[in-house]
């Protein structure tokens, strides 16, 4: 099958990517609603439940730019139907986990498949679509994203208001097994890969052990000071992980990446870009539901409400940021982005005990809107500056950083925020929750504004 085959059948395998998409974001936000409820089935504590979310969040972060480079050599097919079957065979043991412990390992092996086919997502629809149709297919990847995370909540509500807690992970079995076989269907006769040389086993073991300990390091601060031998000893076998990872990689005939693809400069600035848009969001947004249900003391099905003005949002501006970009370029959407992103959670530091409604929820469409006209010009941006034969490596580089900012964004969000209250403990509980919270918007409008620079000094077109 020739390049423009498969352009002609760009939607075939576009549907394979986007069902890989939606699986992954709707079995996350269905998950955050189930947490309480698994917590009191399986009688664990909150920090035990989190290690659900934890051990899925590390084992991908760990895992997903190896997977880009193996799916490089691989190919495609390769990639999809490795990633479904492991991710319906985690599934399968999360229905069938009675304890806490069964569960994580259900989730760690469904993370190895979910790292293999997000990995490869935004890889694919470049590789599809042709370069004036990337923006839109990119676009509709990210409407991917935001109708999974739309979805979850009121599914998960409904499963479990009539069914138990293992019926969310029920419906990602059929979900998984249809795209398994459409995998096996439509690429049947996908061009392979030529020349493939085998994956470069140093390297992965440095790069994953060097992210699996910055991860766990991260876990660990909000339960120990930064002088804890847990916390300083996995950052210290990052680092030195990190040091043979970089050290492999400069020796071409050892190297699994490469590290000339970070010598672009249309490349690693659009990533940075990034990374801080996506530390800057969820550093602010994993407070606001703590804000609306404890301050506003708002129940949790009208938290979700508020809540699922992102993902609408989101879903909304990111298609037409992508088809406007294929035609003007990229530097003045995602600049625009990143100022109505940070506008948005600038909003925060009016919610305070008498904000309205209608201004969270507009502080909510402004944080969506933003964070649209940004993620798919800046991600066609990003799979533009490289190579056709780089495209694999670089989606799971691109999702690496992804996930890597959410991480990231969190473990400084709750640092802080915890120590902010601890010193401010003479006040009013909800006082001392709104000033801590405010001081963690300040830190991620910083952020924003950070990105924006960057996003307006970059050229408009990779050449």
């Amino acid at each position: 099958m020739n390049r423009n085959l498969v352009q002609a059948h760009r939607y075939r395998f576009f549907t394979i990517a986007a069902i890989g998409t939606f699986m992954g974001t709707l079995d996350g936000s269905i998950l955050n609603v189930a947490l309480p409820t698994i917590a009191a089935d399986l009688d664990c504590r909150v920090d035990v439940v989190a290690w659900v979310v934890m051990a899925y969040a590390i084992t991908l972060v760990a895992l997903m730019m190896v997977f880009g480079a193996w799916a490089q050599r691989r190919g495609y097919p390769f990639a999809y139907k490795f990633g479904y079957a492991a991710f319906v065979a985690g599934s399968l043991i999360c229905v069938l986990s009675q304890s806490i412990h069964l569960l994580i390992i259900g989730r760690v092996i469904q993370a190895v498949g979910a790292a293999m086919f997000q990995a490869v997502g935004t890889g694919l629809v470049a590789e599809v679509f042709p370069s004036e149709e990337r923006g839109k297919g990119i676009g509709m990847m990210v409407m991917m994203v935001s109708a999974g995370l739309m979805a979850g909540p009121p599914i998960g509500g409904f499963l479990l208001e009539y069914f138990p807690w293992q019926a969310i992970f029920v419906i990602n079995l059929p979900i998984g097994l249809i795209a398994l076989g459409l995998s096996f269907v439509f690429f049947r006769e996908f061009p392979r890969p030529t020349g493939r040389a085998p994956i470069k086993l140093a390297g992965a073991a440095a790069l994953s052990v060097a992210l699996l300990s910055a991860m766990l390091g991260l876990s660990f601060v909000d339960e120990y000071p930064l002088t804890d031998l847990r916390v300083g000893g996995c950052w210290l076998v990052a680092i030195v992980a990190m040091t043979i990872f970089f050290r492999l990689e400069t020796r071409l005939e050892r190297s699994l990446i490469g590290l000339e693809i970070f010598r672009n400069r249309d490349f690693t600035p659009r990533l940075l870009a990034m990374f801080l848009m996506f530390t800057a969001l969820s550093g602010t947004l994993i407070l606001v539901p703590f804000f609306l249900q404890d301050v506003k003391g708002l129940s949790p099905k009208i938290v979700g409400l508020y809540l699922t003005l992102l993902p609408i949002t989101m879903f909304v501006a990111a298609p037409l940021a992508g088809r406007i970009s294929d035609r003007i370029g990229y530097r003045w959407l995602t600049t625009g982005g990143m100022i109505l992103f940070a506008v948005g959670l600038a909003m925060f530091h009016g919610y305070n005990q008498s904000a309205t409604p209608m201004f969270m929820a507009s502080a909510l469409v402004f944080l969506g809107i933003g964070v649209g006209i940004f993620n798919t010009p800046n991600s066609s941006a990003l799979m533009g500056a490289v190579g056709q034969q780089q495209r694999a490596t670089t989606s799971g580089i691109i999702s690496t950083t992804r996930n890597l900012g959410l991480a990231v964004g969190v473990a400084i969000s709750t640092g802080l925020f915890a120590f902010l209250r601890g010193k401010l403990s003479g006040m009013a509980e909800s006082e001392t929750f709104i000033t801590a919270f405010h001081q963690v918007v300040y830190v991620s409008v910083a952020l924003a504004l950070c990105s924006a620079v960057i996003s307006l000094t970059r050229r408009n077109r990779p050449v």
